[in-house]
């Protein structure tokens, strides 16, 4: 997995050397190359002079900024490469907050932070540790691809899981906000009803991009010479009766979850015994209560 950033983890006085890896991949996504439909081969942009009209080597190539039109601030590479501020190298945790505290509309991209080397392992776990135990989540900031990130961090599955966060500017306000208009209760709990049917528990495996699977079975299939017909979907019909709508959904039964392929792939056997009826024994099997019954009935015989 390729690193990153590299620096230092600190809390106060103490501090550990931390690499930052991605906690994400997009690696089995579908991708397209543009071909020239004429020939089949790959059409490749060439990098041109906006006024000449001339192909530019890349080599000649350098960064500006445009201050006003037609002027530009030539930036120095190596001058980017040098320029530096204390989040650079160092993940400063500053502050301490409650997990509900931190809005998810402003939560980004997720990273892994682990130790950089054996010596800051023990400083490692101890943060980590210490986290966990108060139940916070630790706040602190770190420049990642030429901007400065306020980021969430917090213990997950044995390391620290890292969470950019977006700045207040770019987070829009809502379009549409309700203005507190009249809500017929009986509907909201016919709503409620249909929701409380439906509650269960997520399972991370379900999670999955059915159009990026159904994209997939295309490119094979046509790669196989095979023509698909596509499913259409209409758009729902408007509801004009809320009510009589709120009732035929509770008297539905609700959908199974999606699965994904892996867990399609696997299937649990029942245990057939009654749980409720079994006891620990020696050796760490079990025996169900029945069975216990008739062992101390026998031994009452015996005595």
């Amino acid at each position: 997995m390729a690193t990153l950033w590299r620096g230092f983890l600190r809390l106060s006085l103490v501090s550990c050397p931390v690499a930052i890896t991605p906690a994400t991949t997009e690696r089995s996504r579908i991708s397209f190359n543009q071909l020239n439909q004429k020939t089949g081969n790959r059409v490749r942009q060439k990098l041109v002079d906006e006024q000449t009209g001339d192909e530019v080597e890349r080599d000649d190539i350098v960064k500006g900024y445009q201050v006003e039109k037609g002027r530009y601030v030539v930036i120095d590479e190596e001058k980017l490469k040098e320029l530096q501020i204390e989040s650079s190298k160092i993940i400063d945790l500053d502050t301490f907050v409650d997990a509900d505290e931190i809005d998810g509309l402003y939560l980004d991209k997720p990273y892994y932070l682990a130790p950089d080397g054996p010596i800051g392992t023990d400083t490692f776990r101890v943060i980590t540790r210490a986290l966990k135990d108060k139940g916070k989540v630790a706040v602190g900031r770190v420049v990642i691809s030429s901007r400065e990130h306020m980021v969430a961090i917090q213990p997950y599955d044995g390391t620290l899981l890292m969470t950019t966060m977006r700045a207040a500017n770019e987070v829009r306000a809502p379009e549409f906000r309700d203005a507190g208009g009249e809500v017929d209760d009986e509907a909201v709990s016919l709503a409620g009803m249909i929701i409380e049917k439906r509650a269960g528990k997520l399972d991370p495996n379900s999670i999955q991009d059915r159009y990026q699977d159904a994209l997939r079975n295309l490119v094979e299939e046509t790669a196989k010479g095979h023509n698909i017909v596509t499913p259409q979907f209409a758009a729902p019909a408007p509801v004009i009766d809320l009510m009589a709508a709120l009732k035929r959904s509770l008297a539905e039964a609700p959908k199974p979850p999606q699965q994904s392929r892996a867990a399609k792939g696997k299937k649990k056997v029942a245990d057939t015994r009654q749980r409720n009826l079994m006891l620990p024994v020696k050796g760490g099997k079990t025996e169900t209560q029945p069975v216990k019954q008739k062992k101390q009935t026998a031994a009452r015989r015996r005595a």
